[in-house]
């Protein structure tokens, strides 16, 4: 439910209800879910659960259920080690234990003599068993080379691995997913929601590091994976006839992607920009700021400071005329060789107060020389060396009301100018870049799991 839904159900906060009434494994009110997966993992091999139960003479049905049962514990250990940073308790030496039967529960009986055989095409197990595939499938790419050793895994790199992902893809696709009808609901999600997982898994798989140079971490096919995150979980939130399993995902904030694309609106060159990017960013936003419980997670504050900023660059671009890549300026052209000059003075003229990234008069050389110096590329900002930039004075108001109405008609300008303590210092466009860094890998870097959390 929505917090305006539980309020209009229940008459109560919809905060106060999950800590009355629910739990989750990434329920800080709830129990150690990282403790209780042990316990369950260490029950479920004293009850033989990891042995296959057709070669321990059980009833084919018995054994059915143990496989649905064992592969669900498994599946938990997997999504708990994302959730906390670590890694699976499960070793794949030490079970054997099949993978369920795609076949209806029709299909089972306890007292039948065989089981019957796995069916190709759509069962009510379909989703079930993409899911418990997804999951072993993720041991083998998102956790650490020793982890692959221990279990044999063969150990690849990171082309490898998007390789392995994309395989991967295809088998299920083939296997599950061409049976779907994505006019069934339970279908829909089911395809929804493995191919948004397939999509984390590349994500974490292409994790940018720290180390990397600013230029490096801007990459375009990165960028696009983390516009596909954002729309596909979208999609699923909003799609009406599968409100009843919203519960899978509701709960999974996309922090790595939302900030990155966010760090890619306030430091991209105009030409790399788009309105979809903005439209999505902004859905996303305004989806996870209507929900009172994300304000108890430091990182949302980290996302609206980046937001801002992407705001008010977003505002300045807009009012600052832009020549075609052709005709800028050589030093524009070929930032990797040569340093820009001084930045755009970002916040008023500490003596006059006039803004310096608007133009004056009818002179259009002013206005393409602005123009260069507003949309540096990642690299150019890195070798500044020169700026005019200085935070004495705060940011004209008008200027931020303008920016905040370049984004959005219905977005309220209090939300733009809210922050306005809050804007990166003062200094050369190295410094303001490297602040909205420093911003982002605070955010990323605290985010346990978030770029493969999933269903």
């Amino acid at each position: 439910m929505s917090a305006e839904e539980c309020r209009e159900e229940f008459d109560e906060d919809k905060a106060v209800i999950l800590t009355r009434y629910i739990c989750g494994r990434r329920d800080e009110n709830g129990p150690d879910v990282c403790t209780l997966i042990g316990v369950a993992i260490g029950t479920a091999m004293k009850t033989g659960l990891h042995c296959d139960g057709a070669g321990l003479g059980l009833s084919p049905f018995e054994a059915e259920m143990r496989r649905r049962l064992w592969w669900q514990i498994c599946t938990l250990d997997v999504r708990t080690a994302e959730d906390h940073g670590s890694e699976p308790t499960i070793l794949e030496s030490t079970f054997n234990t099949e993978l369920p039967l795609n076949i209806n529960d029709t299909s089972l009986e306890p007292d039948m003599s065989e089981l019957p055989q796995s069916q190709l095409g759509k069962t009510e197990m379909t989703f079930t068993l993409v899911r418990f595939e997804g999951s072993h499938f993720a041991r083998r790419v998102t956790f650490s080379d020793r982890f692959c050793r221990m279990n044999t895994y063969p150990v690849m790199n990171e082309a490898q691995k998007c390789e392995a992902i994309e395989q991967f893809k295809e088998r299920i696709e083939k296997r599950y997913l061409s049976f779907c009808d994505k006019e069934v609901p339970l279908d829909f999600i089911t395809a929804a929601s493995i191919r948004l997982i397939l999509v984390k898994l590349k994500l974490a798989v292409c994790r940018l590091r720290r180390d990397q140079a600013p230029a490096m971490l801007m990459q375009t096919n990165y960028r696009r994976a983390c516009e596909e995150v954002l729309r596909r979980a979208q999609m699923l939130r909003n799609y009406e006839k599968g409100k009843r399993w919203l519960w899978l995902f509701q709960t999974y904030v996309e922090w790595d992607s939302l900030a990155y694309l966010l760090l890619h609106l306030c430091i991209a060159p105009p030409e790399e920009q788009s309105d979809a990017v903005w439209k999505t960013v902004d859905e996303i936003y305004h989806h996870w700021k209507s929900e009172s419980d994300i304000y108890h997670d430091r990182r949302w504050r980290l996302i609206e400071k980046l937001r801002y900023q992407a705001v008010i660059t977003r505002g300045r671009r807009q009012n600052i005329p832009q020549l075609p890549r052709e005709t800028q300026p050589d030093h524009y052209k070929t930032p990797e060789r040569r340093a820009i000059g001084p930045a755009v003075r970002v916040y008023g003229d500490s003596s006059s107060g006039a803004q310096q990234t608007t133009s004056t008069g009818n002179d259009q050389s002013s206005n393409a020389e602005a123009a260069a110096h507003a949309h540096p590329s990642p690299v150019a900002m890195v070798q500044t060396t020169e700026s005019i930039l200085t935070a004495e004075q705060p940011f004209p108001m008008g200027t931020l009301v303008n920016a905040a109405t370049a984004t959005s008609a219905t977005q309220p300008v209090e939300e733009a100018v809210s922050s306005v303590a809050e804007l990166p210092s003062g200094g050369t466009g190295c410094e303001w870049s490297a602040a909205l860094f420093e911003m982002f890998w605070d955010l990323a870097g605290s985010a346990q799991g978030a770029s493969v959390s999933w269903l």
